[in-house]
């Protein structure tokens, strides 16, 4: 099970080549904000779709540039697809469908990356009964987030660029069985990487009004997260000391690989749970127009995640959702929304958080999403 691995060291336009074998080895569901922002009972099936979008020119406060790193969010996008069914008076199940990508621009390499991922989630809303003429409802929700496999051809790590086929590469890693025995030069990637994560929620609701005309929402839940972040990469696997000896520029191939894999993500999963407090109102402005607030706060705690050197612990987050809903009638609903978080999306997305990324929750995020619904 052997496979041949050469490391070209780029110096100028010689080449120097060591030869070794090595062993062989290998985004938060909006389900419950259509279905709470109606607010109203209702007998019918409600089919939606929402696109969302964030793009570095909405950051009016540059918080981009404040953090201490080479990379940038510059764009990302959502798109959702939700339909929710009332089974019978008290019970109603949903199911939601979105599909996200994102570009982050590094000034290193990668100069840029573009990661893409879908969710799938359900939801399960059931009317208990009511306390002192207020509703109380119980709500379930699942889903699975799973982000499409990343190759990182080039990464550019103190001050020497690893990688496979850019052409900035210092360090490349060949197929050395390939290239020996069929003379093919095939370069492996700095690296792959693969995240998935799988959420449950369980909480309890209550319905209301406000001086009896204003519809109002108040939700406890808590979540549970199991995160799975996996990466591989034939230059973490360089065992030979010949190799990690190596220096290149002055510097030696072993520390700056070993620099890379200490600032990465853990390979083994950790659970990130979450108690999730919501209020919510919404409000009549004309026949057709309506306006609603939501706010959610979120406390984190993480079990078995290991956190890097000087990691910040970012264990809370508060968002604020607005949004207006126009219906015109025959059945139709539209909707415009913004969306502010104060740390990111630390608790809706537990994807994105881990001690490579933690450093961007210091920050707010928004974004700004519109959707149309169809009731039938």
């Amino acid at each position: 099970n052997g496979r041949g691995v050469s490391v070209y060291f780029k110096r100028k336009q010689s080449w120097l080549c060591f030869c070794a074998i090595l062993g062989s080895s290998s985004a938060q569901a909006d389900l419950d904000f259509l279905n709470i922002q109606l607010l109203d009972a209702s007998d019918e099936i409600v089919i939606a779709a929402e696109y969302s979008y964030f793009d570095i020119s909405l950051d009016l406060f540059d918080f981009a540039s404040k953090v201490n790193s080479a990379s940038t969010p510059e764009q990302s996008t959502a798109s959702q697809l939700s339909v929710l069914y009332p089974v019978t008076e008290k019970l109603k199940l949903g199911y939601e469908y979105k599909d996200s990508s994102a570009t982050i621009s590094r000034t290193v390499e990668p100069f840029e990356t573009n990661t893409t991922g879908d969710e799938h989630s359900l939801l399960i809303n059931y009317k208990l009964g009511s306390f002192k003429e207020i509703p109380v409802y119980i709500n379930f929700t699942t889903s699975l987030t799973q982000q499409d496999t990343l190759e990182i051809d080039c990464y550019s790590q103190s001050g020497v660029v690893l990688g496979g086929t850019c052409e900035g590469a210092d360090i490349r890693l060949l197929d050395g069985q390939a290239y020996f025995n069929e003379g093919r030069s095939i370069f492996y990637p700095a690296m792959t990487v693969d995240g998935r994560a799988q959420s449950y929620r369980l909480g309890i609701e209550i319905r209301g009004e406000l001086f009896d005309r204003l519809p109002f929402y108040q939700k406890i839940e808590l979540q549970n997260t199991r995160v799975d972040l996996s990466y591989s990469s034939k230059l973490l696997e360089i065992e030979d000391p010949l190799l990690l000896n190596a220096s290149y520029g002055g510097i030696q191939i072993g520390e700056a690989i070993e620099s890379l894999s200490a600032q990465l993500p853990q390979q083994t999963p950790w659970i990130e749970r979450a108690l999730i407090m919501e209020f919510g109102s919404k409000v009549q402005v004309t026949t057709s127009l309506s306006a609603s607030m939501a706010i959610k706060h979120y406390r984190i705690d993480r079990t078995d995640y290991e956190y890097g050197d000087n990691e910040v612990h970012y264990n809370n987050n508060t968002a604020l959702n607005l949004a207006l809903w126009f219906d015109p009638g025959n059945d139709l609903i539209f909707y415009v929304r913004g969306q502010l978080s104060h740390h990111n999306l630390l608790g809706m997305d537990p994807l994105a958080y881990n001690r490579k990324t933690s450093k961007f929750f210091a920050q707010p995020h928004g974004e700004i999403s519109i959707g149309m619904g169809y009731a039938f």
